[in-house]
């Protein structure tokens, strides 16, 4: 790490003049240095007769040289774009050099230029910057050029990684038998900023060694990472943090937005990252650290300003951390809780098993996970199994230490059984269900069945001997426990009745949370809803859908179910994979449901993103407040028309292609949310005139919209007098 020590401009700052062939039409513009970033955004004007699209080549040359060499650069986009983008765009904008603007005549757009390393000397960028429009035919229309001046001298880039304290292990140039390896002179095919980059692996079955790297900084401070995609990733911590993150770019180039923190005696610690294969490939090119003023530090964290007034129940399931983590101490367990009183969730839905399969706790009644598992798909893996659930049980107590770290970290938690799967023919399967195969309908155990209702109290009661403060049941994603409404409504009453047994022994109520099928979604009738909260059986409502489908239920009726009574509706907002894209869609989700008046939300799956990417807890960070969510909302409305226009749709989950439970979703980028068509071969197949916009609908019936094989899918976007008009290719899974 060095100190850029050139001799200073005023920092930061830019200056650029625009010329060229419209100069004499053209203003002078003055760009700027974003301060968090220190990106350069470049803003510039298209001509008022430039064709639909309008493809941009921006260069750079050193100062008075005219030696052009092509800018990393792209276009002013939103978050939720950039999370969407596809992988083609970024290398057609960093590696061909291609920004392509739509519907632009007459517009003021913006291009984000990263200076480093190419453009930097010494931290300081004294460069000729230029921006050339040509037609899609290669026809030129226009080209600005002028000097672009900033000092980022005070910017602290980790590159060389020999200066590690553990030096030991640690080669350069890297031989045979070494741990870590600092690999320079890399061909600069490999994409590493300054032709070196840091590897580690020394095979799944033993961890490196964690390497902590020396800094001497005070104050608050902006922490990027930059990998490069295929090489592996890392994990990151602060010598005085808790836990790591996993941090990787997902796109060649891409720096990633770690954190903001004070490192006022604070050291960098790395971690190589485990998998549910065991310790997995670690990987760093560079960090980047940019010092913040207390204003702008002030700015950000006011994001997330305001007392909480939204209660957030997320769901956390230690059974699917643990399939990726080598959780073997029961201090362990702090760590991911930490991580969710970071993302302001004030009750933690723990779910510790699934009545008929093996449980994830420390249970006397009936037989815990303590050897292989299998999961769900991952990627190309159609059945990835794993023994880091079952070392887990095996070397600490789940839900005592989830219960006693949750107490300390201030939040709420409840002991959450999902209502049966038995997984039959599966390492899952539990002695219950094997020994009881008449049953079960199916996978899933009977609730009609007495002594199944029997089996599934004791339980309930266990995990309240063990400490829980309160329960769920959770119906979703199978439903297929409940035959009949009277089955559901006696298993209720049931639970109450062993609920309220509880907190006549404490002193204090007992609280029941269910979450169950939402209006339109399977078996959504057999839910009596209205008689749970008429009766007080229930304290929490959770409304939810099943996969991919019913994302966004009419809450009307859940609100008037409740009304009255002391039960909170609390809808489920899906954050899984298939779920809606952070942090447009889902945030538009977030503030309709705020907008009618519900005390919060439930979100299913909640430490997929706040165990995930840091951008994604940030985002979950927003909804303990109302404001916060209204206020991230005004900023995009204010953005928008500054953003290059795009249509951006969610990816395939699967290598084969789109499934029928997974809908494909769409955000109409740098225009404003109006009238959406979507066209499949040709056919007009959805109209919107708002979000949230999809292919098909959320029902059952579109299910089958994308047919198996390649598909054409063009979607129009209303903008203005006309249309933004973009085409896609798609795959049915079949």
């Amino acid at each position: 790490m060095t100190k850029r020590n050139a001799a200073r401009l005023p920092a930061p700052v830019c200056t650029l003049v625009l010329m060229g062939l419209a100069a004499s039409t053209w203003p002078e513009i003055a760009p700027t240095v974003d301060p968090l970033t220190r990106h350069v955004h470049v803003t510039y004007s298209v001509p008022a007769d430039a064709p639909e699209e309008v493809v941009v080549v921006c260069s750079w040359s050193p100062a008075g040289t005219e030696d052009w060499r092509p800018a990393k650069a792209w276009p002013l986009i939103s978050e939720t774009a950039f999370n969407l983008l596809p992988d083609a765009t970024w290398a057609q904008w960093i590696q061909q050099n291609r920004i392509v603007e739509r519907r632009a005549a007459g517009l003021e757009r913006t291009v984000i230029f990263n200076p480093y390393p190419e453009a930097q000397a010494d931290g300081v960028v004294d460069v000729d910057f230029r921006v050339v429009l040509e037609s899609p035919q290669g026809r030129s229309l226009a080209t600005s050029q002028g000097r672009v001046q900033a000092d980022n001298s005070d910017v602290l880039y980790i590159e060389d990684w020999s200066r590690v304290l553990q030096k030991a292990v640690v080669n350069h140039p890297a031989p045979e038998g070494r741990l870590w390896s600092w690999r320079t002179e890399l061909d600069p095919s490999a994409g590493a900023s300054l032709d070196n980059a840091l590897y580690g692996d020394a095979g799944p079955a033993a961890p490196l060694p964690q390497l902590t790297y020396p800094l001497d900084l005070r104050g608050p401070y902006a922490v990027f990472v930059c990998t490069t995609p295929g090489e592996g990733s890392i994990r990151l911590r602060l010598t005085g943090d808790e836990r790591t993150d996993g941090l990787f770019s997902p796109r060649l180039g891409e720096e990633v937005l770690w954190r903001w923190a004070r490192l006022d005696r604070q050291m960098l610690v790395l971690r190589q990252p485990h998998r549910y294969t065991g310790w997995a490939p670690a990987h760093i090119d560079y960090v980047k650290l940019v010092p913040l003023t207390l204003k702008l530090t002030a700015q950000l964290e006011a994001q997330f300003g305001g007392t909480p007034d939204k209660l957030v129940v997320g769901y956390w399931e230690p059974y699917s951390w643990a399939f990726h983590d080598n959780v073997q101490e029961t201090l362990q367990h702090r760590q991911p809780l930490a991580a969710f009183a970071e993302a302001r969730i004030g009750l933690v839905d723990t779910q510790i098993g699934r009545f008929g399969a093996k449980v994830v706790y420390e249970s006397q009644l009936t037989d815990t996970l303590l050897y292989a598992t299998r999961g769900d798909p991952i990627g190309a893996i159609a059945k990835p199994e794993t023994d880091n659930v079952g070392r887990m049980q095996q070397y600490t107590n789940t839900l005592d230490a989830t219960l006693r770290y949750a107490r300390e970290l201030g939040l709420h938690a409840h002991a959450n059984f999902g209502a049966s799967n038995c997984y039959p023919g599966s390492p899952l399967q539990g002695d219950f269900s094997k020994q009881h195969p008449d049953w079960m309908r199916g996978s899933m155990l009977r609730y009609e069945v007495p002594e199944v209702r029997a089996y599934v109290l004791s339980l309930f009661r266990e995990a309240l001997e063990i400490g829980a403060p309160g329960i769920s049941i959770d119906y979703c994603r199978y439903p297929e426990t409940i035959d009949a409404i009277e089955t559901g409504n006696a298993f209720m009453g049931e639970l109450r009745g062993l609920a309220d047994d509880f907190g006549a022994k404490r002193g204090r109520h007992v609280p029941i949370l269910v979450r169950f099928p939402g209006t339109g979604v399977r078996r959504c009738r057999l839910f009596d809803y209205v008689t749970w909260a008429r009766e007080g059986w229930v304290d929490y409502l959770c409304p939810s859908n099943i996969q991919g489908r019913h994302l966004h239920i009419d809450v009307t009726p859940y609100l008037e179910a409740v009304q009255g009574s002391q039960v909170k509706l609390l809808p489920s907002v899906d954050a899984l994979s298939w779920g809606l894209p952070m942090p447009g869609p889902f945030l538009w989700r977030v503030a309709r449901l705020y907008e009618a008046g519900v005390p919060g939300i439930h979100v299913y799956q909640a430490d997929a993103r706040i165990l995930g990417r840091p951008g994604e807890r940030r985002c979950m960070r927003l909804l303990a407040n109302a404001d916060a969510v209204r206020r991230w909302w005004a900023e995009d409305t204010r953005l928008r028309p500054r953003c290059s226009k795009g249509i951006y749709i969610t990816r395939a989950l699967r290598p084969e292609g789109w499934h029928g439970w997974k809908r494909l979703r769409v955000w109409p980028e740098g225009i404003d949310m109006g009238a959406v068509e979507l066209y499949l071969d040709g056919e007009l197949v959805s109209r919107f005139d708002g979000p949230p916009y999809l292919l098909g609908s959320e029902a059952y019936a579109s299910d089958g919209v994308i047919p198996p094989g390649d598909h054409e899918l063009r979607i129009r976007a209303e903008d203005g007098d006309g249309w933004l008009d973009q085409t896609f290719t798609v795959h049915g899974a079949g």
